[in-house]
C-alpha cells in the first residue's frame, strides 16, 4: 500500500483525480458531494485534475467501481499528470491495495483525507492524540492489504505465512500505541474537567456548527479577542474558552469548538468527545450557519445529527445564520427568520452585527434569572465564592450561627448545581444584568 500521508505533501504529487459514486436508490447529491471533497484537497494544497463519477446498483467488493471504470480513471490520471485517485466514499484496505496497483496512483477516502487534514491542524497535545486515535483505528483494517503480496508467496501449506505474522505484529502494536494514546488522553480529560468544575459558577455557550461556517471569526468579534480564523476547513480542533463580557454577573462563557462535516468518521467524533464535552455543559449553543452556501440546509442537518448522537440534542440553541453579506437574495433572511423563530442574522465582520448578538445572547439568560434562597455554611469559601461569582445577590445575612442566607438572582443552571443549598424558588420576571463599574 502506497503511503498517501507522503505522497500529499510531494510537489510531483499535487493533483488528483476524485471519483464519486451514486449507488441505486440514493439522492444524487455527487455534484455537491465532489465540491465539498475538492475544498477538502484544497485545504491540503491539492489541485483537482478531473472528477469521475459512475451510477450503480451495488458497490463491487474487488475495487468498488467497475474494472472499465478503473481504467478510465487510469487514464484520466494519465493524461492530467495526477499522482493519487481520492473517493469520496470509504474504501477498505483490500479495494485500496487493488486500485493502486490498477492504477499505479496513490489511492484514498474521504475519510482518509479529513484524518490528514485534522491531523496538519492539530495543535494542543489533545487534539494530536485524538487524530492519533482515531487514525490508527482507520488503518487497523487496512493492515491486511498492506501485508498481503507477503500471504501470496507462501505456498499452499498449513504454516502460517510470513504475510499474516507481519500483520499479527503490526496490529499488536498499533493496539498497543491506542492503549497508551488512551490512558494519555484519558488523563488530559480529567485535566479538562477539573478546569469546568473550576468554572461551575459560570454560565456557558458554545458555538457549532458545519465546518467553515464562521465560528471563530465570530467569536473573535463577540468576545474582541485575538483568536485565529482561517478560510479553510477544520482550522479549529481545540475548544477555546473566552468570556463573552467579564463585567456581567453571572459571567457568560462562549466557547469555540471543531466543525462538523457530512460523513464526519466515527473514530473522529469518539476521539473528539472530550473536546466536544464543551458542547455536553453548554447552557446554549449558537447553531451557525453559513447562509450563503448553496446547500446550507443540507449542511444544518449534519449539524443536528452529530448533536443527537454525542447526546446534545435536548440543549436550547440560537440559530446564527452568518455571511450575510455575502447573500444576493434579498427574500431569504425574511423566509428563514420566519421559519425560525429563534434566529438572528448576521455578518461575523459587522460590528453592530456583533454586538447585537452578544446583547441577545446576554438577555437568554436575563429572561431566565429566578429569585432563590440559599442556605450554605458561613465557612465554606468555595461555596461563597461561587455565590458571589454566579448569582446577583439581593441580600444576605450572617445572623444566624455558622449559616449563611442570600436572596439572589440565578440562572437555572447554576441554580441547579447548588440545588442542596436551596431554601425556596420563585419565578420573578427580571430587567438585565446587573455590571460591575468601569474602573
Amino acid at each position: 500500500m502506497k503511503e498517501v500521508s507522503q505522497a500529499m505533501r510531494a510537489p510531483e504529487q499535487r493533483s488528483a483525480i476524485i471519483v464519486g459514486v451514486l449507488l441505486a436508490g440514493e439522492e444524487d447529491t455527487t455534484n455537491d458531494d465532489l465540491d465539498e471533497l475538492t475544498q477538502l484537497l484544497a485545504t491540503l494544497r491539492i489541485q483537482v485534475g478531473g472528477r469521475v463519477v459512475q451510477k450503480r446498483q451495488k458497490i463491487t467488493p474487488k475495487c468498488f467501481v467497475g474494472e472499465g471504470k478503473v481504467e478510465e480513471i487510469k487514464q484520466l490520471a494519465a493524461a492530467t499528470e495526477a499522482g493519487m485517485i481520492i473517493f469520496d466514499r470509504q474504501l477498505s484496505g483490500p479495494q485500496v491495495r487493488n486500485l493502486e496497483e490498477m492504477t499505479n496512483c496513490a489511492v484514498s477516502d474521504r475519510t482518509g483525507i479529513i484524518l490528514e487534514i485534522f491531523a496538519r491542524h492539530a495543535r494542543t497535545t489533545q487534539a494530536k492524540t485524538q487524530v492519533e486515535i482515531a487514525r490508527i483505528e482507520y488503518m487497523m483494517p487496512r493492515l491486511a492489504g498492506a501485508w498481503s503480496h507477503l500471504e501470496r508467496q507462501r505456498g499452499g501449506g498449513v504454516q502460517r505465512g510470513m504475510g499474516e505474522k507481519q500483520i499479527e505484529i503490526d496490529r499488536r502494536l498499533a493496539r498497543e500505541r491506542m492503549s497508551r494514546l488512551k490512558r494519555q488522553l484519558e488523563g488530559i480529560g480529567k485535566d479538562r474537567q477539573n478546569q469546568r468544575k473550576a468554572r461551575i459558577s459560570e454560565l456557558k455557550v458554545a458555538l457549532v456548527g458545519y465546518t467553515n461556517s464562521g465560528k471563530t471569526s465570530i467569536m473573535s468579534a463577540m468576545t474582541k479577542a485575538t483568536v485565529q480564523a482561517e478560510d479553510v476547513l477544520f482550522a479549529t480542533l481545540d475548544s477555546s474558552v473566552r468570556a463573552l463580557d467579564p463585567s456581567s454577573r453571572p459571567k457568560v462563557l462562549l466557547s469555540d469548538t471543531v466543525g462538523f462535516i457530512r460523513n464526519l468518521p466515527h473514530g473522529l467524533v469518539e476521539s473528539f468527545k472530550s473536546t466536544l464535552d464543551e458542547v455536553l455543559e453548554a447552557d446554549l449553543l449558537l447553531h451557525v450557519v453559513d447562509v450563503s452556501h448553496h446547500n446550507f440546509r443540507a449542511q444544518m442537518r449534519t449539524t443536528e445529527d452529530v448533536l443527537r448522537e454525542i447526546g446534545a440534542g435536548d440543549i436550547p440553541v440560537l440559530m446564527v445564520f452568518n455571511k450575510l453579506d455575502r447573500v444576493s437574495d434579498p427574500l431569504l433572511a425574511k423566509i428563514l427568520r420566519a421559519a425560525y423563530k429563534n434566529s438572528d442574522f448576521v455578518s461575523a465582520h459587522s460590528e453592530a452585527d456583533m454586538e447585537r448578538l452578544r446583547r441577545q445572547v446576554i438577555r437568554y439568560f436575563e429572561e431566565n434569572l429566578v429569585k432563590a434562597t440559599l442556605d450554605v455554611p458561613a465557612d465554606d469559601q468555595n461555596l461563597l465564592s461561587v455565590i458571589y461569582k454566579s448569582c446577583l445577590i439581593l441580600n444576605s445575612d450572617f445572623s444566624v450561627q455558622d449559616r449563611a442566607l442570600f436572596e439572589v438572582r440565578i440562572a437555572p443552571a447554576v441554580l441547579a448545581k447548588l440545588h442542596a443549598y436551596v431554601i425556596s424558588v420563585a419565578e420573578v420576571p427580571f430587567q438585565g444584568l446587573k455590571h460591575d463599574a468601569p474602573a
